[in-house]
């Protein structure tokens, strides 16, 4: 092991440990391993995934045929050494490429993607520079890296209470798992420190560790506890309450209201802390269902959440997330504008037809959802914002034509580029998708000297270019395109592309097939086939030519080639060399 680089735990604790690195060469003798190339992790689908270690996010791969499945991959510099760790088989992504994180930051979530038996997370670790017999260059068995599990601090003679209902979780954050609901009073035994514990009770952003009389480990926030029991409730006599007519529950979060009780049905809202949601139904049924995990209730959502036509409109939410007191306002929701005109949609899917309205582009709309998590949605390809319109009408937008800042007044350009297409350059060899979104499949490598020609509106373009989170539809020149698909069109990130060209790449890699090999329309088995290398026939990688010599001889990278007859595709870059053979 190189310096001190420690990976922190990706997953919450405590981590359970499914398949350690080297274990089970029987199943990984047909991919050329001496056995499993990492430690998997079991968690259930949707359980957080956390980054190792500081460092920047430098792919982020869909589920388009390979291995992994959807998965994550972050370069971490230390010490003059560059480590990678890769998370794979995952659900979804909640990053986005050249993104920087930090250790214990929440990066994506778990899943059952690639080539899974089950929802689990698997952890690669690369040390450029390293090798490890048997394995693919840089792999090394992540397991010594990681930090020892944390030994459980002994119970202290300290007893704190909640103020109200509270959830125990596995972390200090309110990210980590819930483990269970703990009720108002409850007494809770501190773990470890008593008298730091007692300088952090009632403390915003402050944690402590704590066990059930039950057993139950976890973590509670101390804003909500106090070093006293709660008071007894009111000893003056108190007329028999009257039979609830109406149960008035709150959100106890940001939360998803569904047409359905289950998370498998569709979205149709999402509900804040402070909106009152009212249970449809025997009230006193429902109240003993409230924080109740598994349970569903069904609720009118009021008039002002529902777009018109929708007012008190039903749906389910989650039992175990609402409770019966309000929460607060947020203080501040997050503002979105349309990259043009948009429709809204009564659900966040683009078959919900027809549209409840129409938005002009660059109308401000109000996501009514958590606004950390809306702003890592926005630009992403078929994700969806819960929004309400100046006019108060709320309904569902498509992410990937919204922007967190009003559209600028386009700058003046030349009239011959106003009367055709706008023309854009790569600042860098740079991945031509097929949808706006890194999570979508590649289709092609641009290179900083190649013409990309912009669809659509060239001053909303030029208006766009350099802006973070923005894309481009562009259509790639002939040349660049497998034969018979001359001027395929794909998206780029509108941050990496400029209106000057850049130098062409020299040289560029050559590389040869070790024996006759398919060249595909995308980078996975699964992409149709475009043509078929014979044996050593020279193919020219378009791409940066120190990235594409790293991937040489690598299991499930592609390289983009071209052939001497002129026509481009993927090739599976195990599959060649970088001398004839």
């Amino acid at each position: 092991m190189t310096g001190k680089f420690r990976l922190r735990w990706p997953v919450d604790a405590p981590p359970r440990i499914t398949q350690k690195f080297g274990e089970n060469p029987q199943d990984y003798a047909k991919f050329g391993q001496a056995g499993h190339e990492g430690v998997d992790f079991g968690v259930p689908t949707g359980a957080n995934i956390y980054a190792c270690a500081d460092g920047e996010v430098f792919d982020v791969r869909p589920e388009d045929g390979n291995a992994y499945g959807i998965h994550v991959r972050v370069r971490h510099r230390v010490n003059g050494h560059e480590y990678r760790t890769v998370y794979a088989h995952l659900s979804s992504v909640l990053v986005s490429e050249r993104q920087h994180v930090r250790a214990g930051e929440r990066i994506a979530l778990a899943g059952n993607t690639g080539n899974s038996c089950g929802p689990h997370l698997h952890l690669t670790l690369k040390l450029v520079g390293a090798s490890t017999p048997g394995y693919p260059a840089g792999v090394v068995d992540p397991l010594p890296y990681l930090e020892e599990e944390e030994e459980v601090p002994a119970p202290s003679d300290l007893t704190i209470y909640p103020t109200a209902r509270l959830r125990l979780r596995a972390g200090p954050t309110t990210s980590s798992t819930q483990l269970a609901w703990l009720d108002r009073g409850e007494p809770l035994t501190v773990l470890g420190d008593a008298a730091a514990a007692r300088t952090r009770v009632g403390q915003e952003e402050q944690w402590i560790r704590v066990r059930r009389v039950d057993g139950m480990d976890g973590f509670v926030a101390a804003w909500y506890v106090q070093l006293q029991p709660p008071g007894p409730a009111p000893s003056e006599p108190t007329p028999e309450p009257a039979p609830l007519e109406t149960l008035i529950v709150y959100a106890t979060e940001a939360l998803n209201v569904r047409n359905g009780p289950s998370i498998g049905t569709s979205r149709i809202a999402i509900a804040l802390p402070h909106e009152p949601l009212s249970a449809v139904g025997d009230p006193q049924a429902a109240l003993a269902l409230v924080g109740d995990r598994g349970e569903w209730l069904q609720v009118r959502i009021p008039i002002s959440s529902f777009s018109s036509g929708q007012d008190g409109s039903k749906g389910y939410v989650a039992a175990w997330y609402v409770q019966t007191d309000p929460g607060p306002a947020p203080s501040s929701l997050a503002t979105v504008y349309p990259t043009e005109d948009l429709n809204m949609r009564r659900w966040p899917t683009v078959s919900a037809n027809p549209p409840v309205g129409r938005l002009p582009q660059g109308t401000p709309l109000t996501v009514h959802d958590d606004p950390e998590r809306a702003r890592v949605l926005v630009g992403r390809y078929d994700e969806w914002l819960y929004v309400e319109t100046p006019e108060g009408q709320r309904g569902w937008v498509a992410a990937w034509y919204v922007q967190l800042e009003p559209p600028r007044a386009a700058e003046l350009v030349p009239e011959l580029a106003l009367a055709g297409s706008l023309i854009v350059y790569a600042t860098e060899a740079l991945n031509v998708r097929n949808g706006p979104s890194t999570g979508t499949s590649r289709i092609a490598i641009a290179l900083p000297h190649e013409p990309l020609a912009v669809v659509g509106d060239p001053r909303a373009a030029l208006s766009r270019l350099g802006q973070w989170g923005e894309w481009l539809q562009v259509r790639l020149p002939a040349p660049s395109t497998d034969s018979g698909q001359g001027g395929n069109k794909g998206y780029v990130a509108a941050w990496y592309v400029q209106t000057d060209p850049g130098p062409a790449p020299s040289p560029l890699l050559t590389v040869y097939p070790i024996e006759d090999m398919n060249m595909r329309e995308r980078p996975a088995i699964s992409g149709s086939l475009v043509g078929q290398p014979a044996h050593n026939t020279p193919l020219t990688v378009h791409d940066d030519p120190a990235r594409a010599r790293v991937l040489v001889g690598r299991y499930d990278e592609w390289l983009y080639v071209e052939t001497p007859e002129g026509l481009r595709g993927w090739v599976a870059a195990w599959y060649v060399s970088q001398t004839p053979t």
